[in-house]
């Protein structure tokens, strides 16, 4: 269950990051822009946590 609640989330903020992107390239506000740079990034780390192997 946790695997699935990870996946979902991950999708939920690369959808947000890009909803982000398409909005400051339609209105030219560059809050928007960052803000999609920010998700992005979030999204990015979390996979790698994801797929990172545990050492005991």
């Amino acid at each position: 269950m946790r695997l699935i609640y990870r996946v979902l989330l991950s999708i939920a903020v690369i959808l947000a990051a890009l909803l982000c992107y398409s909005a400051g390239s339609m209105t030219g506000v560059v809050a928007f822009f960052i803000l999609g740079i920010v998700l992005e990034g979030a999204f990015w780390f979390g996979i790698g946590k994801m797929f990172r192997r545990r050492v005991s």
